[in-house]
């Protein structure tokens, strides 16, 4: 049975994510990687899965600029190990955060990547699909006409 991994965030992207998860169906393996405080996303995920915790780079308001590079670079070495041990067949994120570390651990691994710009993106990409952007095996965006702006985006429709 192939694996999916699946970067979740909070909000939005994780509701667009679990959207795409529910169209694949139960044909796959999936590989939930969330953020480490995170105790709402688990309790919505419909396809069982491993549930692996990684911490989120993301910049807090009380954290200085040196932590949130310190979890960044903590993060890229637990989704190595994390990666390097469960071997998905892909990787899919719909534009948290945390899919940039994990991705570029995914990179040095050999494993396909998927990004999928928030459908929130209309005319112009976030700023990790900016850092994505040329670094994955396939960039979609949910707006043909966004589509159309992006040189390498690939409009896959809308998935809520």
């Amino acid at each position: 049975m192939k694996k999916i991994a699946v970067v979740l965030g909070r909000g939005g992207h994780t509701a667009q994510t679990f959207a795409l998860v529910d169209s694949l169906g139960d044909e796959f393996q999936y590989i939930y990687i969330i953020g480490l405080l995170d105790k709402l996303t688990p309790k919505k995920i419909r396809l069982k899965g491993r549930v692996l915790r990684v911490l989120t780079p993301r910049l807090l308001p009380q954290d200085s600029r040196l932590m949130s590079v310190i979890r960044t670079i903590l993060t890229l070495l637990l989704s190595f190990i994390y990666l390097s041990i469960f071997r998905p067949n892909v990787i899919i994120s719909c534009g948290t955060g945390m899919t940039v570390p994990v991705f570029y651990s995914a990179r040095t691994l050999g494993i396909p990547t998927v990004f999928i710009e928030s459908m929130s993106r209309v005319e112009t990409i976030s700023k990790t699909g900016r850092m994505m952007l040329g670094r994955v095996s396939l960039f979609m965006v949910q707006w043909k006409p966004l589509s159309e702006k992006i040189p390498g985006a690939v409009y896959g429709g809308q998935l809520l």
